[in-house]
């Protein structure tokens, strides 16, 4: 009998990659959605998500998932006052409610993710930013769900993702941009890290995350962090493409990442497979 799975932010870019591969894989998939996404695979079962914790209990229950992946999210790098209540809304409260239907639903493991943002300077816990700061209370709030209500919980926390397909306004996208049109790309100093893993790899994680030790906390690192100025060289070497990079005219933001910080090991059995050469390559061909 194949394995049902529950997945929120499955319209994210990762959450589109993931349940691709759980229906291949043959997993039975229902997807916790705001609106409808023609790029998710017909076989995805969409459900809207429930306006308030009781209809969401209800909905879980009749789903009965195996495993729920937790993708859900509201991401801001630098927020603004207006951003806050989405982000608590978002990353801590809905949260909790899914938290507290998976829990009652009874024989599901919840995957959740996190961030290597969580961890500055290589800190067990010290944010980068506000939207880390909700990703940290949203696991102390599983701590409570793990160690009172008998939560089966296992977390993955991922570096900066990228791939074909990726609509964010992330950094390989814009580099790609300026240099096939010959603009000018204003950058800070360049000292700052970025440790970028392909969608494929982050996928993988996630499923042997999914299979991970109960209460188990694992990264998923494509192995190499990189500056954001050897990140420019890379990209130029893999595209034969030039970059007019203007080093130093952007400031810094607040707590740049300035040396290595995943602290938590890989899942059992799992290792980034692409490089980041061929990932700038298969980008680039996917935009072309």
């Amino acid at each position: 009998m194949s394995r049902r799975a529950l997945v929120t932010g499955a319209t994210g870019f990762v959450g589109r990659h993931l349940v691709a591969r759980l229906a291949v894989d043959g997993w039975q998939v229902d997807a916790l959605v705001r609106a409808a996404d023609p790029r998710l695979p017909p076989d995805v079962a969409l459900h809207a998500i429930p306006p308030d914790v009781d209809g969401i209990v209800d909905l879980v229950g009749g789903l009965a998932p195996d495993v729920c992946f937790h993708l859900a999210t509201a991401f801001r790098g630098v927020h603004v006052p207006a951003d806050i209540v989405l982000m608590v809304e978002a990353n801590v409260t809905f949260g909790t409610m899914l938290a507290e239907a998976v829990t009652r639903a009874g024989g599901c493991r919840f995957v959740n993710t996190g961030t290597a943002w969580q961890h500055h300077d290589t800190r067990p816990y010290s944010p980068v930013s506000l939207y880390a700061a909700t990703k940290q209370a949203f696991t102390d709030v599983l701590v409570f769900y793990a160690e009172v209500e008998g939560l089966d919980v296992v977390t993955l926390e991922l570096t900066d993702t990228y791939g074909p397909g990726d609509t964010r306004p992330k950094l390989l996208p814009v580099l790609a941009r300026a240099a096939r049109d010959g603009t000018a790309l204003e950058l800070t100093d360049g000292t700052q890290l970025i440790d970028l893993l392909h969608v494929s790899d982050a996928v993988a994680a996630l499923l042997a995350t999914a299979d991970g030790e109960r209460d188990a906390t694992y990264g998923a690192s494509s192995g190499g962090a990189i500056s954001l100025r050897e990140l420019v060289a890379t990209f130029e070497a893999a595209s034969g493409l030039t970059v007019d990079a203007r080093w130093g005219v952007r400031p810094s933001r607040p707590r740049e990442m300035l040396r290595p910080w995943m602290i938590s090991g890989p899942p059992p059995g799992w290792r980034a497979e692409v490089s980041l050469e061929d990932g700038i390559r298969e980008l680039l061909a996917a935009t072309s």
